[in-house]
């Protein structure tokens, strides 16, 4: 048995010998919620630790809060329900220690007024993507500061899920600022103005 699967077996004992209450009176569901930065919006239902293929990966189901309402997951509108959706999905999550993280949760589809039936908003992933908001964040970041094909290769996923996680934190950046917001004039070079024209 070596090191990590040591660890992971160590977190799995920890997890279950106390459902409701940890050591010192720390909650199960509140030290998972920390460890995975889910914040107070998100409730977690159930927990399971499996050791498959080379890394142990901690499953979280989650759910929205009761209170919520349903929101479009394209344009943030205040939808009602239009039906469950196609059960169960899957977002990859942060790494916690050597394991990795996946949350499993509902998303059902809401009847939007300007989009029709689209899945419904969740706090914890954008919309389309298979990836948790956190770990998008991440792997742009790493991408940022290296490159596409590194941070790739350094989650293991593919160079064009790293494409696409680009895109959606681009465009939800672009979504939130006005680039033209204060520009009082726009200066255009007349002689350079066509192609093919002379300097």
């Amino acid at each position: 048995m070596g090191p990590r699967t040591h660890a992971a077996r160590f977190l799995c004992c920890r997890l279950f010998e106390g459902r409701q209450r940890g050591v010192d009176g720390v909650r199960i569901k509140t030290l998972l919620s920390r460890l995975c930065g889910l914040g107070r919006e998100v409730v977690i239902e159930s927990w399971i630790l499996w050791d498959r293929r080379a890394r142990s990966c901690l499953e979280v189901a989650v759910r929205h809060r009761a209170r919520r309402r349903s929101r479009c997951g394209r344009c943030g509108v205040i939808a009602p329900l239009y039906d469950r959706g196609g059960g169960l999905r899957r977002w990859r999550h942060v790494d916690i220690g050597f394991g990795t993280c996946e949350l499993v949760g509902a998303a059902p589809r809401v009847d939007c007024p300007e989009h029709g039936p689209t899945v419904a908003e969740v706090v914890w992933a954008r919309h389309g993507s298979w990836f948790s908001r956190a770990f998008e964040d991440l792997v742009v970041h790493d991408a940022i500061v290296g490159n596409k094909a590194a941070a790739a290769d350094r989650y293991g996923i593919s160079w064009r899920a790293v494409n696409n996680m680009c895109v959606r934190v681009a465009q939800e950046a672009l979504g939130r600022v006005d680039l033209l917001d204060g520009l009082v004039a726009v200066a255009i070079d007349e002689v350079k103005y066509r192609r093919g024209t002379a300097t």
